[in-house]
């Protein structure tokens, strides 16, 4: 047989799905690994789709999206991010957040472009790179894990198009201040370069942070693409729905891609999707206080056992170091598994400057995660 594709087969499987595959079968294990928030999703949203279905809505959907969740999504954007839109221009649904990404790859770059992000960094857009033969340059975090803008400065070249930035972040939790937003702004706009802003966490904040959308900042919305998603915010991660927002050229690219390699979305869930938008988002606010008492918990009990961690502002990732314990993150994840039936993930899995560290999702009840921290505790102390 001939051989197969090179580029594909150099991606390994992901480390965080190795846990299905680490865990399948044991009913004792509790995973701390999985980007999936653990709330049932709101009913507005499963009836809307109900609905949808009743209707024999069963057919494609327009490629871009259903107008009317397009139209639901531009008011989302002017009233929760500021952002002005055109439904018709500036706006595609997606088959995710995962899709948008590869939508913004596939149409952003060239062979051999570079774009900058800070490291560690979520997985996938290692791998987008890899596909789409993009150059990703990794400039490695602060010790607090905040953006180290004048590396970030000296590693732009002439190949380099675009920034890229997730803020709240996975796997670290860090949340951009405004200051460190407006810095890498101008990076963009000082080097004409793309910036790609993940925003699929966009609601999990603590202490007081405030996200805002670079989109919604004058002059960057040409060269903004916004990403984001239905996932987190309604707990809805398998209707996989996701949106991209940037220019018209941008989007009308989008489209032509989008068309030849999955000709649409779920053409009923999108409306559930916009039943989710037209919900009070006051329900979300227990949720989210929830989300503040487990980041407090594993925060605390972490410090106790002298894994170095710093403090997430957002999300629901924390990122401990293992240097005192003269282990890395491959090695402690794998014995946790055998001996204390905790899954989490290995910091390599998000790039060159996380090999000493680990990655805890606490998206599960608290009850779980003391009981998880309890098991942590166990095999800490054998080390």
């Amino acid at each position: 047989m001939k051989e197969l594709s090179k580029t594909i087969t150099l991606a390994p499987k992901s480390k965080i799905r190795e846990l299905f595959d680490l865990a399948a079968g044991r009913s004792d294990v509790i995973s701390l690994g999985i980007g999936q928030p653990d709330f049932l999703t709101p009913q507005p949203a499963i009836d809307g789709t109900i609905a949808a279905l009743n209707k024999k809505i069963t057919y494609y959907a327009p490629t871009r999206g259903v107008p009317a969740l397009l139209q639901s999504i531009e008011k989302k954007l002017k009233v929760d991010n500021n952002i002005t839109t055109n439904w018709k221009d500036n706006i595609i649904v997606t088959n995710g957040g995962s899709q948008a990404l590869n939508l913004t790859f596939a149409t952003l770059f060239n062979p051999g472009d570079e774009m900058i992000l800070s490291s560690p960094n979520f997985i996938s857009y290692f791998y987008l790179g890899l596909f789409y033969k993009v150059k990703v340059i990794e400039a490695q975090r602060r010790p607090d894990f905040g953006p180290d803008i004048e590396k970030m400065e000296r590693l732009i070249t002439k190949k380099t198009k675009a920034i890229l930035i997730n803020s709240p972040n996975n796997p670290t939790g860090y949340a951009l201040t405004r200051k460190e937003l407006d810095q890498i702004i101008n990076l963009a706009s000082s080097y004409d370069l793309y910036l790609i802003t993940d925003e699929v966490y966009e609601n999990y904040l603590y202490d007081g942070t405030i996200h805002t959308s670079p989109a919604s900042l004058d002059e960057m919305f040409n060269r903004t693409i916004t990403i984001n998603a239905m996932s987190k915010l309604f707990s809805a991660t398998g209707f996989r729905l996701g949106y991209v927002v940037a220019n018209k050229d941008i989007i009308n690219l989008m489209e032509n891609y989008h068309q030849y390699t999955a000709a649409g979305t779920n053409h009923a869930a999108q409306y559930g999707f916009i039943e989710a938008l037209n919900m009070d988002k006051s329900f979300f606010s227990p949720i989210l206080q929830s989300f503040y008492q487990r980041r407090n918990l594993v925060y605390k009990r972490l410090n106790e056992l002298d894994l170095k961690v710093s403090k997430p502002k957002g999300a629901f990732y924390i990122m401990p170091s293992l240097k005192n314990y003269n282990i890395n993150g491959i090695e402690f994840s794998e014995k946790l598994m055998k001996e204390q039936a905790v899954a989490l993930v290995p910091g390599n899995a998000f790039g060159s400057y996380s090999d000493t560290m680990i990655r805890i999702s606490y998206a599960t009840t608290i009850e779980k995660l003391e009981e998880a921290m309890n098991r942590i505790e166990k095999f800490v102390k054998t080390l």
